[in-house]
């Protein structure tokens, strides 16, 4: 009698918790863990292009172009690699190399950036084997935009032209700027110019420029229609060189 007073109670007990737990179990299984992926933090492209010809006179032209991007709240890493061939049945009349990476460190998370940058630039008919040039400074984003960016800096540094007669350091100022535009949903224009005068002599200096006109023609894979233009000016250049080494063409471009 006594065991059967002691079960009894427990018995409705377990009735009365026993849906419970399985009600319980059962909004655990239906329940659905949605996790979301962060979006990556680099972006850039590659560009190649190549043209030929045949016949009486041959030729091939080839250009190849890297870009990559990481931005976040605090910081923007931007690094260019471009290159540069060409030769006919005779020679080869152009093979040339230009790198450049930047670091900015965004100051209070504002338009404000303190950037360091280094650049290399390698020439096959060059009268020297390379031109090396490091430069700080400032850089301000006046527009910022979904559809138009526009960024100047201001800095200093030094170039040096390794292997050449007089392969010193020259101290010399850097102002430039970075403009992009979207002019509609498929076509993007895009600029940018960085102008070095030397500290020494202020009648000496060189200009990087680089543009272009983009057409978007595969919205799924993002590949563009480029055309541009990449500009290397130096109006002093060494003994048998000329001053402008200028490279533009068509390339398709791969956006990622």
């Amino acid at each position: 009698m006594k065991t059967t007073t002691v079960l009894f109670p427990l018995f409705c007990l377990f009735l009365t918790i026993a849906p419970s737990f399985g009600q319980t179990s059962l909004e655990i299984d239906s329940s659905e863990i949605i996790v979301e992926e962060q979006p990556s933090i680099w972006s850039g492209s590659f560009a190649a292009g190549l043209n030929g010809k045949s016949g009486n006179s041959q030729s091939v032209d080839m250009n190849l172009e890297m870009n990559w991007v990481r931005e976040t709240d605090y910081s923007k890493t931007d690094l260019l690699a471009n290159y540069f061939y060409s030769t006919n049945q005779l020679a080869t009349v152009t093979d040339r190399f230009f790198g450049q990476a930047r670091q900015e460190r965004k100051i209070r998370e504002g338009r404000l950036s303190a950037f360091a940058q280094t650049a290399i630039n390698w020439d096959r008919f060059k009268n020297y084997d390379y031109r090396i040039a490091l430069h700080s400074g400032l850089s301000y984003e006046f527009i910022k935009e979904d559809d138009r960016l526009f960024t100047t800096r201001l800095g200093a540094g030094a170039s040096k032209e390794v292997g050449a007669v007089i392969d010193d350091w020259i101290p010399e100022l850097q102002m430039g700027a970075d403009w992009e535009r979207k002019i509609t949903d498929t076509v993007k224009t895009y600029c940018t110019v960085d102008y070095y005068p030397s500290l020494k002599n202020f009648d000496e200096y060189r200009v990087n420029t680089n543009a272009g006109l983009e057409f978007l023609i595969d919205w799924e894979k993002d590949i563009n229609f480029r055309i541009f233009a990449f500009n290397r000016y130096d109006n002093t250049p060494p003994a048998g060189n000329v001053s402008s080494d200028l490279d533009y063409g068509f390339a398709l471009a791969f956006d990622f």
